[in-house]
């Protein structure tokens, strides 16, 4: 019989992973980030599940590829890295952003789309490149770090 189950992780307000095996290394928690002074957490702050972390196969604990989760697996709704990374570009756009009104009207969802792989990402894409073609590249590094592979594809090719 194989026994798998995910650890739980801990990380950062703003997305630095503390421990991806909360359980089972508990020597490795902590209650701030040592790179950013921000609080931890093991759950989610909506629904209050655990935050999924190093998946253990049985006997077999190799080097799994843990990565910064972006929205909760239990409720659907964003970890608060992506929701501040998210409400960042937001404010970008509208403060350096010389957005006529339509593209106004467009951006916050288009921003939140792109950080999600779903069927209008890949239109909100086109729209921000768009954007970026008319005014410049604002909000490049903070839009790219959230984006889904998807439209990271299509944000980095012409």
């Amino acid at each position: 019989m194989v026994i798998s189950y995910y650890d739980v992780a801990q990380i950062c307000l703003s997305g630095h992973i503390i421990n991806e095996h909360f359980g089972k290394h508990a020597e490795r928690n902590r209650t701030f980030c040592h790179k950013c002074g921000e609080k931890t957490i093991t759950q989610c702050p909506s629904c209050k599940t655990n935050i999924n972390g190093y998946y253990h196969l049985d006997q077999y604990e190799g080097h799994g590829l843990f990565s910064t989760p972006s929205y909760c697996h239990n409720c659907g709704k964003p970890y608060p890295w992506t929701d501040n990374k998210i409400q960042t570009a937001i404010q970008i756009f509208a403060e350096f952003g010389k957005l006529d009104e339509n593209e106004k009207e467009t951006i916050e969802e288009d921003i939140k789309n792109i950080s999600r792989n779903i069927p209008q990402s890949e239109l909100s894409a086109l729209r921000i490149k768009k954007i970026w073609k008319k005014y410049g590249q604002i909000a490049y590094g903070v839009v790219m770090d959230f984006a889904s592979k998807t439209t990271a594809e299509i944000l980095k090719n012409p």
